[in-house]
């Protein structure tokens, strides 16, 4: 019988069996990412500098940019030999389309939740125990949205669901307007 302590546990990955995706799509994968990636670092550069380098505001965006342009030619590459060692797979192999729908419902909410930001953008000044607080779009359409998101990931009662959103949504708001003195998204 074999003893449970003596076992190596090998981390194998999320998604330890699915094993890679074709290289065609991989390919296209990388090539929207490499032109996302070549669309930030520039958008970063035509930032204006009002410091030297390292206090530039588009410093970190084009840093950001720039790994992910490594990982996608990595990722390029990768599939760029295993199609020249003769692997071959269908497009569309294995496709599950109720994790597909789930993945479209996803980007659906997002588009929709970037689309309420821009369109519904209010504000409403309040004050709470003498501490000056603004509600905007920001607060309802990110509790709807993370509802939603949640609820796609996980098929839990309605009511924690909420909780979490509106919970997560005050605190995060809360920290940015007074912590970090940002302002959120949604208001003018």
């Amino acid at each position: 019988m074999a003893n449970p302590e003596n076992q190596e546990v090998k981390f194998e990955g999320e998604e330890a069996g699915a094993g890679f995706a074709s290289p065609t799509l991989d390919l296209i994968a990388s090539a929207i990412l490499i032109a996302i990636a070549v669309a930030m670092m520039a958008a970063s550069v035509a930032l204006p500098m009002p410091g030297a380098i390292h206090t530039a505001p588009g410093l970190l965006p084009f840093l950001v940019a720039a790994s992910l342009l490594l990982m996608a030619l990595g990722l390029a590459g990768s599939a760029i030999a295993r199609r020249r060692s003769g692997i071959h797979l269908p497009i569309f192999a294995d496709r599950d389309v109720s994790t597909d729908m789930r993945s479209l419902l996803l980007a659906a909410a997002v588009a929709v939740y970037v689309s309420a930001l821009h369109v519904m953008a209010f504000q409403q000044n309040t004050s709470v125990f003498g501490i000056n607080l603004r509600l905007s779009a920001f607060e309802p359409a990110t509790i709807v949205t993370l509802c939603t998101i949640i609820h796609l990931s996980w098929r839990g009662p309605f009511w924690i669901t909420a909780a979490i959103s509106i919970a997560w949504t005050i605190t995060l708001s809360v920290v940015f307007q007074l912590v970090f003195r940002i302002p959120l998204p949604g208001s003018f």
